[in-house]
C-alpha cells in the first residue's frame, strides 16, 4: 500500500513543477476544439496532416485490441505506447531516471517521421488520416492555396 502513496506523491510533485505547461495545454485543446474542431496546428493552418496524425484513434484502437486499425491509422501507435508506459514505469513506480532519454527521443521521433515521410508518399491524399482538409488558414487567406493544392493532389 505505500508504493501506492510513493507513486502519488510523484506524480503530484510533476503536477505541481508542471501546472503552468499543463494548463495552457489544456487551454490550448479547449480552444482549438471549440473554434476548429481540431488539434493538431498543422491541420488548422495548412490543412495536411502531421506526423502525429491519427495517433489517439491509433492508440485507443491498441488498447481496445483492433491492433489493425490501429496500424492503418499510425503504425507508430505501438513504440510511441510502450516508450511512454516505460517512461512512466521508470519514473512513478521505481523511482529510478530514465537512462538515455534523449538518445531515446530522438530514435523515436526519427522513427516517427521515416514513417510520416512513407506515408505521406504512398497514402496521402487518399486514406484517412492522411488527407488534405479544406478550410484551413492559409485556404482562408490565400485561395490559391487551396487551388495549388488540388491541382498537385488531383482533389
Amino acid at each position: 500500500m505505500r508504493w501506492i502513496k510513493t507513486v502519488v506523491m510523484r506524480l503530484w510533485k510533476d503536477f505541481l513543477d508542471y501546472k503552468t505547461g499543463i494548463l495552457i495545454f489544456i487551454i490550448y485543446y479547449i480552444v482549438m476544439h471549440v473554434l476548429f474542431h481540431a488539434f493538431c496546428p498543422l491541420v488548422m493552418f495548412a490543412g495536411l496532416p502531421c506526423a502525429g496524425c491519427g495517433m489517439t484513434r491509433a492508440v485507443f484502437f491498441l488498447v481496445t485490441g483492433q491492433f489493425w486499425r490501429s496500424w492503418r491509422l499510425n503504425p507508430m501507435a505501438l513504440p510511441v505506447l510502450l516508450f511512454l508506459a516505460y517512461c512512466a514505469v521508470m519514473r512513478y513506480f521505481l523511482g529510478k531516471k530514465i537512462k538515455g532519454l534523449k538518445v531515446s527521443c530522438m530514435i523515436l521521433c526519427l522513427c516517427l517521421l521515416s514513417v510520416y515521410t512513407y506515408r505521406m508518399c504512398t497514402v496521402f491524399p487518399n486514406r484517412p488520416p492522411y488527407v488534405y482538409t479544406a478550410g484551413n488558414f492559409l485556404e482562408k487567406c490565400f485561395p490559391i492555396y487551396g487551388e495549388i493544392l488540388r491541382s498537385l493532389l488531383n482533389l
